[in-house]
């Protein structure tokens, strides 16, 4: 959550004055020569291609557990249904372009959020009610705990590992990928911060509590079951009647689609307008460009069907993307906030936390997220060597992203060299970024609170909540320096 409500407060904004066309693009914004354009095209191949991949493939993976126990198909029938509901996605995908993606995500993820809210009602009413689910689950209270006590070590300690690291060292704490993708077509700055801060609020406040509750009830019906992560479709087989049991079944659909037609409309923009415009034909025709997209769809869903054969895990696929990307977060963030990052600084970080991931992998038995605590300290003070041992970017680069983007932090060298005024980051950011954080996290501990029947502290938790999330709305409507 905090890798999103950083991009809302400190950078999407920024995203919004740079103008660029995607996220990417602001990789030869920022820096200059050749090095910018080698990791353009390395970002491009590594995040459009190979993370889109993994991505594709552990949602396609839980599709098909999905299609297997709800329709009771063996694995080679649901891949070849998967295939044709894959199909149809990028279909539509090909056709509608970012505007149509986007509102047929809308429409999807409501379906979806619906659905989930229905089984949760009726699994814990099958149950006899939350008080029987809480009885069923007397021995089992560690699971009902918002934060894991330290009397379960390794729980509590993986759950400090999410918090203080996963948090800010992995991927996304500029909001980059598929949210900047939202966030440049917005209407203004106000918009990109409003939009982005809604995302924060749907994605971790609204969804998790439906998912939570099902969870619960699967650990309780299906106590020692081989494949945990087929608990969910079995609660819905169990407790949902027919008609109920097809809608939900399609909101699963809706979700999937929703997940793939983004990645892919995201993924084609890199190869379409990184790779290709850039570097093979950059005067191609608009008529030409929308040919390579197309193609480009086809090509990563390929890639993806095949990235689904090799996996057996869903979560397993997730961890692996934190851990090769263990230390990157901070950078990518860095380089709004500072002149002294440079090229060479991505391109270590990102080598180097590939590399790390791989010999925790191969010469260790550091589980996840311990792993990521290790990857970090390989790959960061790696990166900030090389930082300092390279030169730093050309004062003619640093001065037009400067006078574009008008970035706040440390960049009063630059500001010194245009003429202009530094522009400090000050404290309000950092607030607002505490507020919807502090009211996020309120909200889903609320939420818990009242379902476990502590209700002067649910109710508690979510005026709390209210409140803080009243001054962050507040934080994102408010004139950006």
């Amino acid at each position: 959550m905090l890798p999103v409500v950083l991009g809302t407060f400190i950078v999407s904004h920024l995203w919004r004055r740079s103008g660029v066309l995607t996220d990417n693009e602001i990789t030869e914004l920022r820096y200059g020569g050749r090095p910018a354009a080698g990791l353009r095209l390395f970002r491009a191949l590594y995040f459009g291609v190979l993370r889109n991949a993994i991505v594709i493939g552990w949602v396609n993976l839980a599709m098909v557990k999905v299609l297997s126990l709800a329709l009771g198909l063996d694995e080679s029938q649901s891949i070849f249904v998967l295939a044709g509901l894959f199909a149809l996605t990028v279909g539509y995908t090909l056709l509608a372009g970012l505007m149509g993606v986007v509102l047929t995500d809308f429409l999807q993820f409501s379906l979806a959020l619906l659905g989930g809210v229905a089984l949760a009602v009726f699994a814990v009413h099958d149950l006899g009610g939350l008080g029987s689910l809480l009885d069923s689950l007397s021995d089992r209270r560690d699971l009902l705990s918002i934060v894991p006590s330290p009397e379960h070590r390794e729980a509590f300690w993986a759950f400090l590992a999410y918090v203080f690291v996963k948090s800010w060292s992995s991927g996304n704490t500029e909001g980059n990928g598929y949210v900047a993708q939202r966030v440049l077509a917005t209407r203004s700055e106000r918009d990109a911060r409003l939009a982005s801060l809604w995302y924060a609020i749907a994605h971790f406040a609204l969804r998790p509590w439906p998912w939570i509750a099902v969870g619960l009830v699967a650990v309780v019906q299906y106590p020692g079951l081989e494949d945990p992560e087929a608990g969910y479709v079995m609660v819905m087989l169990e407790v949902l009647p027919n008609g109920l049991r097809g809608l939900l079944l399609a909101a699963m659909l809706a979700a999937f689609m929703s997940t793939i037609d983004t990645q892919l409309n995201w993924g084609a923009s890199y190869l379409t307008h990184d790779v290709y415009a850039r570097f093979i034909d950059p005067g191609a025709s608009d008529r030409r460009l929308v040919t390579v997209g197309r193609l480009s769809i086809v090509l990563l869903a390929a890639i993806g069907t095949l990235a689904t054969l090799g996996m057996d895990s869903v979560a397993g696929a997730w961890k692996l993307l934190a851990t090769i990307s263990a230390g990157t977060g901070l950078i990518l963030l860095l380089r709004w906030l500072w002149w002294r990052i440079n090229a060479w600084s991505e391109i270590t970080v990102m080598t180097a936390s590939l590399v790390g991931a791989n010999l925790v992998d191969v010469y260790t038995t550091i589980a996840f997220p311990f792993s990521l605590l290790v990857v970090v300290s390989f790959s960061l003070p790696i990166a900030f060597a090389v930082t300092f041992l390279t030169a730093p970017e050309d004062p003619a680069v640093l001065r037009r992203f400067y006078e574009r983007v008008r970035p706040s932090g440390a960049w009063a060298p630059v500001a010194r060299d245009i003429g202009l005024p530094n522009r400090p980051l000050g404290l309000r950011p950092w607030l607002d970024v505490a507020a919807a954080t502090a009211g996020i996290y309120a909200a889903i501990a609320g939420t818990g609170w009242l379902l476990f029947g502590d209700i002067a502290i649910g109710l508690a938790a979510w005026v709390a909540a209210g409140g803080l999330l009243w001054l962050a709305v507040r934080g994102a409507v408010a004139p950006t320096n």
